[in-house]
This record gives C-alpha cells, sequence and structure tokens, in this order.
C-alpha cells in the first residue's frame, strides 16, 4: 500500500501504475490523485477522448470493463474511472445495479498495459474478506486516503505553493493551519488566494495570511473562549457579534462552545497522563498543533472551573431550546457569565 503524498509524487513525475485503487474518507485526495493522472498521462486534446468516468451507482461495473479492455483508436492509451465502487464494501446497497464481479477479476488477470484504470469509492474500511477486494490490491496500487496530520500536512501545503510558484514561510504555515484547520480543499484555495495577491512569485509571510485568510469558525470560537479565560469580556462579546453577523447559529456557537470546553478537560487529563502530542491529537480528532494549543489553554484553567463551565452551557442551550430565553441573549449572558464562572 502506498501513501497519497507517494504516489502523487510518483504521478507528478511520470510514473504511473495500470491499476489503482483509491479508498477513505478524503474525498479531495482521490478526486486530486485522478486529476493529476488525467494531467500527468494525457495531453489537453487526448484527454477529451480517452478520459472516462463511469459512476457505479448508476451504471453496471461491465459497461466499463468493456472501455477498459479496448485500446484508444488514435494509439494513446485511455483512463477509465469507476467512481462509487461499493462492492468493494461491505454495503449493502438495494438500488446498485448489477455488477459482475467475475468479469472483473478476468479483466484484472490481464489488464491492457496501455490503459490506466482507477477504482474510487468513499468508505471508512473495505471489505478485505472479499477475493475482488484482495484481488485489486494485488494487482494494483491502493491507496487509503485519510487526513493529513502534522509534517505530512505541512509537506502537502508546501508543495501546494510550489505548484503555484510561491514559498510559504513556516510561520506562514502555522498561521494558515490556525485559520483553517486540516481541510484540504479549503487550504488549496487560500493558497491559491495569498499566490495571486503576491502576482504569482515572491515569498507568503504570516502577515499576508494573517490580512487574506478569514479565521475558520472553530478558530473564532477558541479565540472566543481565550477571551472568556482572559476576562476579555468586550473582545468575548465583539467575537460573538462577528460570528452572528456570518450567518452562524446561536445554537451552533453554544455547542461549539461546549465542545471547545469538553476538550479542554480532555486535554488536562492527557497531559498527566503524559500523552505526547501526536497521541494527544490523534485521541481528540484534532490535527496536532489544535492539539497543542487546547494542551497550552487547559494549563491555565482549572478543571473544576471547566465542570462548572460546561454545567452553565448545558443550562443556556437547555433554556434557548426551551424558548425561556431570546437565543443571541442567551449567549451573550452565557459569556458575560462564563468569567466569574471560570474564574471562581
Amino acid at each position: 500500500m502506498s501513501t497519497y503524498l507517494q504516489t502523487r509524487k510518483n504521478i507528478t513525475e511520470g510514473n504511473f501504475s495500470s491499476i489503482y485503487f483509491f479508498y477513505g474518507t478524503e474525498k479531495y485526495m482521490m478526486d486530486d490523485l485522478v486529476q493529476q493522472i488525467s494531467r500527468h498521462a494525457l495531453g489537453d486534446v487526448e484527454r477529451d477522448f480517452n478520459f472516462s468516468q463511469f459512476d457505479m451507482k448508476e451504471v453496471p461495473l461491465q459497461e466499463g470493463i468493456e472501455e477498459a479492455e479496448t485500446v484508444s483508436f488514435f494509439g494513446q492509451g485511455r483512463i477509465i474511472v469507476f467512481q462509487h465502487a461499493r462492492f468493494l464494501t461491505g454495503a449493502k446497497d438495494k438500488d446498485m445495479p448489477p455488477h459482475d464481479l467475475k468479469r472483473l477479476e478476468a479483466f484484472l488477470a490481464d489488464p491492457p498495459p496501455e490503459n490506466i484504470v482507477v477504482f474510487t469509492v468513499e468508505t471508512q474500511k473495505v471489505d478485505e474478506r472479499k477475493k475482488i477486494v484482495k484481488k485489486l490490491k494485488d494487482v494494483g496500487e491502493t491507496v487509503e486516503t485519510s487526513p493529513l496530520h502534522g509534517d505530512r500536512l505541512k509537506q502537502w501545503i508546501r508543495e501546494k505553493a510550489n505548484e503555484e510558484n510561491v514559498l510559504l514561510t513556516a510561520e506562514a504555515v502555522d498561521e494558515l493551519l490556525g485559520r483553517s484547520n486540516s481541510d484540504l480543499l479549503t487550504l488549496e484555495k487560500e493558497i491559491q488566494k495569498c499566490a495571486q495577491y503576491i502576482n504569482g512569485h515572491g515569498e507568503i509571510d504570516a502577515s499576508i495570511v494573517r490580512a487574506l485568510v478569514p479565521r475558520s469558525l472553530e478558530d473564532n470560537v477558541f479565540q472566543l473562549i481565550d477571551a472568556v479565560s482572559d476576562n476579555h469580556t468586550e473582545k468575548a462579546l465583539q467575537l460573538f457579534d462577528d460570528l452572528l453577523r456570518n450567518g452562524e447559529e446561536p445554537i451552533k456557537i453554544t455547542a461549539l462552545i461546549g465542545r471547545q470546553f469538553r476538550l479542554l478537560n480532555l486535554a488536562a487529563e492527557m497531559d498527566k497522563r503524559g500523552y505526547s502530542q501526536q497521541k494527544a491529537a490523534r485521541q481528540l480528532g484534532v490535527p496536532p498543533f489544535v492539539a497543542k494549543r487546547l494542551s497550552a489553554k487547559a494549563k491555565t484553567v482549572k478543571s473544576d472551573a471547566v465542570s462548572r463551565a460546561l454545567s452553565l452551557i448545558a443550562e443556556t442551550d437547555y433554556k434557548m431550546k426551551q424558548g425561556a430565553v431570546e437565543k443571541k441573549n442567551g449567549v451573550a449572558l452565557l459569556i458575560a457569565r462564563l468569567p466569574r464562572v471560570l474564574s471562581g
């Protein structure tokens, strides 16, 4: 099994496999790998004639195999992509068209070397017990697409910047991650925006990122909690007002405030147990830089104060949902009361 970054590097260098199998939870990565194969294996003209996609939710497998078995009339290789290949998972999809897996087994035994065939499926895991899954992994290049974290994510950011002919400083990378979290599509768009700002050449520093890249919702909520815990109520209320102007709902904001406090509790417990930053990040389900930030904040707030804050948040949430308090006023009052709760 290969990694997303290694397979992407091989493709961009012109080193292709005949069969690819991409699965996992990161659709962006699968789409990107398919795009890179198309871009580097076919020219613009050839792509119009020799690139085909078949949706396995709509089309029987065997229709795509017929095309995959055919060599292009123009002598160029073809790229055939089988999307939503749910027959490789344990899912029971009654509405799926009939797929001839025996035909696929025969194809995989002797695929035309000129063509590139790609199977993709969004899933937590494939059914390793299935014969066809084992066969596909044996003959093809398999990539499980899972979220990038830590150094791998920073490497991806640097490579994306390089594709735009720009360089991001280390501080700019950290600032970008703090504002966009680890969503690859968002990161890609923000890198492109910053690159356009400096006309596609030169260096992007942290000040450019701060000027151009808006904070993510979760980052804004964390800034709000920072202000609350530092007894800067006016700043916290201003951040809340900014979130409302951006169209965020008070109940959603309350839920995110509660989530951040729960993460603080967990981060404090993991610090006590001596967890590394990487292990804490995995347990918390957040990128390592977020785990580091949570750990630092947890050291400044007592655990019993966090428990009191969570009780107040739950009470506020209940009152808003019952209509006992107007939602915006409820959150504003919560923000005003939290500093006293945390310091008491």
